[in-house]
């Protein structure tokens, strides 16, 4: 501890006013009053900041399923499909949500926008498939375990399919996104409402050489956010991964529909986009007057999310591009920090799989008074 005997002799000083020292404050005092402007995101005396820490996480899906997709026949798409299936267990999402409740147990965010969050059940074929991951129920166990209540507070289902592991076998893949929220909050704190669920019209076909077609539905789901207050509409989205058309045609839908908002919009999501992707998905944000967090934060370089090798067990780290983002309208909020999680070497799970094959994205975002 620093006593006055140990600080510098300027600072150990008593402050004793003096007539000039009055003046300064005095003249001062008066410039604020009649003239001073406040910054555009301050308040009030008396009243406490309004900020919301809001994050993305791709959370991975635990398995490449684009083998699958190119199978030249039936045989070897079941071949394929029980690979998936095993590399899904291999990567171990039970390890990796305990990673992933880590990192987010650091600086627990309000709202989390997940993605790739699966549902995989197994079964006979013809027969009852049963669950045998559920990686919202894993993850939220996860955070529960280290104290942090969160609960879904919209979902989005998009793509879902089931297909023969075996002679006798058969599981099925369901991709959501999921909004969760912090439960552990009183209302005067955070409040969630008008949750809502959307489908993309522009949807992914993929023929195959096998002779099915698959079609891949994406969409979008959003909350209203109350925090003291101020409220913000908080939407979460995982744009086309393989198409950039059909991902185009996705972002253009998303920010029509964002531009109807009756409030403030953060966004947050995979984006599938680069920061000079100025055609496409982050540009026609960006253009649009939303902000990136970790830009306004930290400049253009670095907070690399995405890049790990689809078994997670590569070493050092692969990240080298960005596609995850906190996204937030100009004027309305400011980003306060950012921080991208899961990016370690220590957040790997003890066999060392990285938490993800995407890194997370962390932002606290201060709200304007209206």
């Amino acid at each position: 501890m620093l006593t006055a005997s140990k600080l510098p002799r300027r600072l150990a000083r008593p402050l004793v006013p003096t007539p000039l020292l009055l003046g300064i404050v005095l003249i001062g005092a008066l410039i604020g009053a009649l003239g001073g402007a406040r910054p555009a995101l301050a308040d009030p005396p008396g009243h406490a900041p309004r900020h919301l820490t809001t994050a993305t996480y791709n959370v991975y899906l635990g398995a490449d399923l684009t083998p699958i997709i190119t199978a030249p026949d039936e045989e070897e798409m079941v071949r394929r499909a029980a690979a998936a299936y095993a590399q899904m267990e291999k990567t171990d999402f039970p390890a990796r949500a305990e990673a992933i409740a880590d990192v987010l147990a650091e600086n627990p965010p309000e709202i989390v926008g997940l993605q790739e969050v699966a549902l995989w059940r197994i079964g006979p074929i013809d027969g009852e498939l049963t669950t045998s991951y559920d990686f919202l129920d894993l993850l939220t166990r996860a955070l529960a375990e280290r104290g942090l209540a969160y609960r879904p507070v919209a979902t989005n289902t998009n793509f879902s399919s089931e297909l023969p592991i075996s002679d006798t076998m058969s599981a099925s893949f369901t991709d959501r996104d999921v909004i969760i929220a912090r439960t552990d909050l009183p209302p005067s704190r955070l409040k969630i409402s008008n949750a809502q669920s959307h489908t993309f019209a522009a949807k992914f076909v993929i023929p195959t050489p096998a002779g099915r077609t698959f079609i891949v539905p994406r969409g979008w789901s959003a909350v209203d956010v109350k925090v003291r207050g101020a409220t913000v509409r908080v939407a979460n989205t995982h744009l086309e991964a393989f198409n950039g058309e059909v991902r185009n045609l996705q972002a253009t839908e998303l920010r029509t529909a964002l531009a109807g908002s009756p409030h403030p919009v953060a966004l947050v999501g995979d984006l599938n986009s680069l920061p000079e992707d100025s055609a496409g998905a982050y540009g026609m944000f960006t253009q649009s007057g939303y902000v990136d967090a970790w830009v306004a934060v930290h400049g253009p370089e670095g907070g690399f999310t995405a890049g790990q090798s689809a078994d997670l067990d590569n070493f050092p780290s692969l990240l080298d591009h960005r596609v995850d983002y906190v996204l937030y309208e100009a004027g309305k909020m400011r980003a306060v920090a950012a921080d991208v999680v899961g990016e370690e070497d220590d957040d790997r799970t003890p066999a060392g799989l990285w938490p993800s094959d995407h890194a997370g994205v962390v932002a606290t975002l201060r709200l304007a008074r209206r």
